[in-house]
């Protein structure tokens, strides 16, 4: 039933487009000359695209270094300096106009001095090195008194250390070239030191102890 409204309905479209139509067949249907529908284009298969496969990185395992083990340095000893090597020293630096009292290393006084002129052989005070001697006291020389004197060595002369100079007054000491002490040179060859420190150093007993001079830089 449902074929033969169909074949009806397409004759009935051949008709009216003009169409020839064959005569209808010993089984009563006739056969349209139709053209065959197009045949599908086949559907290319998606290809499934391969899975990346995310490789760890490997973990840069941490080689332990060991720490370099810091090599100890010796132990650097200073060499000891003269101060050091005596129970007590006096250094006497000319270039400073002082002199420096130490016990066992350590310093214990510091004391402006005037040491002897420069301008002739007669007045310098030598570099020297040796111990302190006996204990003069007071004594007069080139026209003026001095106290508290300690015997160093022999150069033209007895060089000592000493007070300052001074004169005799009504019964008084006016002392002489204060203001040389530790600024200059001024005496004929001793060591010269302000009054009160010279009794200081009587009272240090100073006998035996180590000296060193050191030489007067000469001045342009």
């Amino acid at each position: 039933m449902m074929r033969t409204r169909y074949l009806l309905l397409c004759l009935l479209l051949m008709l009216s487009a003009g169409c020839q139509v064959d005569p209808v067949n010993s089984q009563g249907a006739s056969t349209a000359t139709t053209s065959p529908p197009p045949t599908p284009s086949t559907v290319p298969t998606a290809t499934a695209l391969p899975t990346a496969t995310i490789t760890a990185s490997p973990t840069p395992s941490s080689t332990a270094t060991g720490t370099p083990t810091a090599t100890a340095l010796p132990t650097v000893t200073p060499t000891p300096g003269p101060a050091a090597q005596y129970p007590r020293f006096i250094l006497i630096d000319q270039d400073r106009q002082t002199m420096y009292v130490y016990e066992d290393g350590v310093e214990i006084r510091r004391i402006p001095v005037s040491t002897g002129l420069p301008d002739q052989d007669l007045t310098i005070t030598p570099a020297w090195e040796g111990e302190v001697g006996r204990y003069v006291g007071t004594f007069f020389a080139f026209g003026t008194w001095a106290d508290e004197a300690w015997y160093l060595f022999y150069h033209h002369g007895s060089i000592l250390i000493h007070s300052a100079p001074y004169l005799k007054e009504n019964g008084a000491k006016v002392y002489q070239e204060l203001d040389a002490l530790g600024v200059r040179p001024a005496s004929h060859g001793c060591i010269r030191l302000p009054p009160e420190e010279a009794t200081w150093f009587t009272e240090w007993q100073p006998k035996g102890a180590h000296v060193i001079i050191l030489p007067l830089t000469p001045q342009p």
